[in-house]
């Protein structure tokens, strides 16, 4: 079904009453009322069954469900609707996606500040650790800030995904933060991501992340980085089996919707959307634990080497500079974090 309706919109064919809020009319009025129905779209990067495809569907069934089929959002996984640039970029402008998952450490290039401190190398300590400080009032101040500094999104509800690790093909493994000087690692295009592994003696190599798996296979890099459903999800470890687990970035996934389609929503359908967005969390955070548990053992199970990391101080060490530099300006917050 999703697959279907990507092509669907891919072909620009979609008809009928019910459409994108950026686009919004009113559809047939039900019995009862003549309130608004809305269509919405939300785009996914990772495939179909994925713990942030999960998220996305469970987000959409609590929102049909809270408004009694007036409020539908179709999910549209796999990178269908484009890659992390075009989607934010739809967003942003109002386009033909109302929604996406974004990550924290790569809005930085679209004119958040505060969210990229959630981005800088090993800021937090454990999951306990970033959930600490999404519930709290950091959490609450970052998730506005988007609508606050005017970029064109709206903040609705952060996720866990996990820890990211480093992954490297076959012929280039790695036992310390030696064996990482020279390589080319795919990360997001970001410039925080790219002076984060260029701390470690990394050459960042831009690539879509629908391409990495053949990337990866032909050589032209020689890893990338992801937590473990991203890994496993992907099926990279057939391509890249050495997965370290340096849980080097532990940045949420924040949920934005254009700026100007909320706009255009009505004063009920905002609520059904944050209520929905409240409760989404809560299964996340129930959810990601032992999923990420299971998703190592199958892992491992595939075949990967996994690589523990028993002294991250070398890696802390050599990416401190960067978390200085991001966080300039901002010492208050990142302070206060690392106190949760």
């Amino acid at each position: 079904m999703k697959k279907a309706l990507g092509m669907l919109l891919s072909l620009a064919v979609f008809t009928g009453g019910m459409v994108s809020a950026n686009g919004s009319q009113d559809a047939a009025v039900p019995a009862g009322g003549n309130k608004k129905s809305y269509t919405l779209k939300y785009a996914e990067l990772n495939p179909d069954g994925h713990i942030m495809d999960q998220c996305a569907d469970y987000f959409a069934d609590l929102v049909s469900k809270k408004s009694d089929g007036r409020i539908k959002i179709q999910v549209f996984p796999a990178g269908q609707l484009g890659d992390e640039k075009t989607m934010y970029q739809t967003v942003q402008m109002g386009g033909t996606i109302d929604m996406c998952r974004a990550n924290t450490n790569s809005l930085g290039d679209f004119g958040v500040k505060k969210l990229t401190l959630f981005g800088l190398p090993f800021i937090f300590r454990d999951r306990t650790h970033l959930w600490n400080v999404l519930n709290s009032e950091i959490g609450k101040e970052f998730l506005h800030e988007p609508e606050d500094l005017k970029t064109g999104f709206h903040g609705l509800f952060y996720l866990d995904e996990g820890a990211r690790n480093f992954f490297t093909v076959k012929n280039k493994p790695v036992h310390s933060i030696a064996d990482f000087k020279g390589m080319k690692l795919r990360v997001p295009t970001t410039a925080l991501m790219s002076d984060t592994v260029a701390a470690l003696g990394v050459q960042s190599t831009p690539i879509s992340f629908s391409e990495l798996y053949s990337a990866l296979q032909s050589g032209t890099v020689d890893g990338a980085e992801q937590p473990n459903s991203g890994y496993y999800s992907n099926k990279f470890y057939e391509v890249a089996p050495n997965y370290i687990l340096t849980g080097h970035t532990y940045s949420p996934s924040i949920v934005i919707m254009s700026q100007s389609c909320w706009d255009k929503l009505d004063d009920e359908a905002r609520k059904i959307i944050v209520d929905a967005s409240q409760e989404t969390m809560v299964w996340n955070r129930a959810n990601i634990e032992k999923l990420d548990n299971d998703l190592l053992a199958k892992i491992k199970a595939a075949g990967a080497t996994v690589v523990e990391v028993k002294d991250k101080t070398p890696y802390i060490n050599a990416t401190k500079a960067v978390a200085a530099k991001y966080s300039k300006g901002y010492e208050q917050y990142y302070d206060a974090i690392l106190a949760k």
